[in-house]
C-alpha cells in the first residue's frame, strides 16, 4: 500500500510539472564572464551595438555626451559633448551613427542639429538643422526614415546611401498602415499620413528607452517605473514584465532586457531576462550585488554584451539562441 501511495504521489507530481508552462520551470542561470570585455573612461548607459558587432555607442555617465568604442581595438572616440539622450541609432551598414543634439545658437535659442558620425573616417558631418527643439529621434527600418516630434509638427528625414538597396521586406512595408513615434512622455502610433496620433497605453511615467523591431512592425519600450511593454502594429500594448533597457533579437521575435527583481512595487536588483512577445520568459542571470543593464545581442560570438550599473565596465555572457 505504501509503495502504491508513493508511486501515486510521484505520478501526480510529474503530471503537475508537465502541466506547467515551459517558462515556469526554472533553468540554471548563466555564468557571466568575471573579467570585463572592455573598461571605459566613464560609466556607460543606452549601450547600442552596431549591426555588425564591432562598435558600441553609449551615453556617458554625465548624460551630456556620446561616445563610441571599437570593440576590436578598444579605441574610444568622442562623438559629441552635447545632450543626446535616446536620440541616436546605427545605420544598417554598421559604420555610421546618426544622432540629434540640442544646442543654443548665438541668439540663445534652442536648435536641433542632425549629425552623422563616420567610424571609418572618425569624423562628424551635419546633414540637417532645425531652428527649434525636437523630440526623440525614431528610426523606421522599413524605409530608412527618422521621425521626430516638434512644435511645428512631425519632422521627417530620409537616409540615403550611394549603394543603397532596400531588402524585399523593406520595400513591401513602404505602404505601412502606420508608424511609431517615441516621445519622452509615451509611444505614439501615427496614421493617416501623420494627421492622426494615438498614445499607446502604459503606466504614464514616461519612456526610459525603446526599440523598434527589425521588421518595423513592433515596438518594445520601458517606462520610468521599470515596466516593459510591447505593441505590434499599433495594437493594445502587452505588459512583458518589470524591467528596463529592452532590445529585440535581430532575427527572432525575442526580447532581451534588464529584468527587475521586485520587493512589492520596488525594484531592488536587475538581472538579464529573455522573453517572447507574450510575456513568458526566463531569467538568464541571478546576481545579488550587481545590476546588469543595457544588454545587447552579439550574434557572431554567441554572446550577450551588457554593462554593470555605476561601473565603467562592459561584460559578456555566453548564450546561444536555439
Amino acid at each position: 500500500m505504501k509503495h502504491w501511495l508513493g508511486y501515486l504521489a510521484i505520478t501526480v507530481l510529474l503530471y503537475l510539472v508537465a502541466a506547467l508552462p515551459a517558462h515556469a520551470v526554472s533553468s540554471a542561470p548563466l555564468k557571466p564572464n568575471t573579467t570585463p570585455m572592455i573598461r571605459l573612461n566613464e560609466s556607460p548607459s543606452h549601450l547600442r551595438l552596431d549591426p555588425k558587432g564591432r562598435f558600441a555607442a553609449y551615453v556617458t555617465g554625465t548624460g551630456l555626451g556620446l561616445q563610441i568604442v571599437d570593440l576590436q581595438s578598444k579605441a574610444i572616440f568622442e562623438v559629441t559633448k552635447a545632450q543626446v539622450g535616446n536620440s541616436f541609432f546605427w545605420s544598417p551598414d554598421g559604420f555610421r551613427l546618426f544622432y540629434r543634439e540640442m544646442m543654443k545658437d548665438k541668439e540663445g535659442k534652442v536648435v536641433s542639429v542632425l549629425n552623422v558620425y563616420d567610424c571609418v573616417l572618425a569624423r562628424n558631418h551635419t546633414f540637417d538643422r532645425w531652428n527649434f527643439p525636437t523630440g526623440t529621434l525614431t528610426f523606421d527600418p522599413r524605409d530608412l526614415r527618422m521621425h521626430s516630434l516638434s512644435p511645428k509638427g512631425i519632422k521627417t528625414k530620409r537616409i540615403f546611401f550611394p549603394d543603397e538597396r532596400l531588402a524585399k521586406w523593406q520595400i513591401s512595408q513602404r505602404n505601412e498602415s502606420g508608424k511609431w513615434l517615441a516621445t519622452q512622455h509615451g509611444i505614439l502610433w501615427i496614421t493617416q499620413g501623420g494627421f492622426a496620433m494615438r498614445k499607446l497605453d502604459d503606466d504614464n511615467s514616461g519612456v526610459s528607452s525603446f526599440e523598434i523591431s527589425p521588421d518595423g512592425q513592433s515596438i518594445v519600450w520601458a517606462s520610468n517605473k521599470s515596466r516593459v511593454y510591447m505593441s505590434s502594429k499599433g495594437n493594445k500594448p502587452t505588459f512583458i514584465g518589470n524591467g528596463l533597457d529592452p532590445t529585440w533579437h535581430p532575427e527572432k521575435t525575442m526580447i532581451l532586457y534588464a529584468g527587475a527583481r521586485m520587493v512589492g512595487n520596488t525594484p531592488i536588483n536587475y538581472d538579464l531576462k529573455l522573453s517572447d512577445t507574450k510575456s513568458s520568459g526566463r531569467w538568464l542571470t541571478s546576481t545579488q550585488v550587481s545590476n546588469e543593464r543595457w544588454p545587447q545581442w552579439h550574434l557572431k560570438s554567441d554572446q550577450i554584451v551588457y554593462t554593470l550599473d555605476k561601473t565603467t565596465d562592459i561584460y559578456t555572457v555566453d548564450f546561444k539562441v536555439q
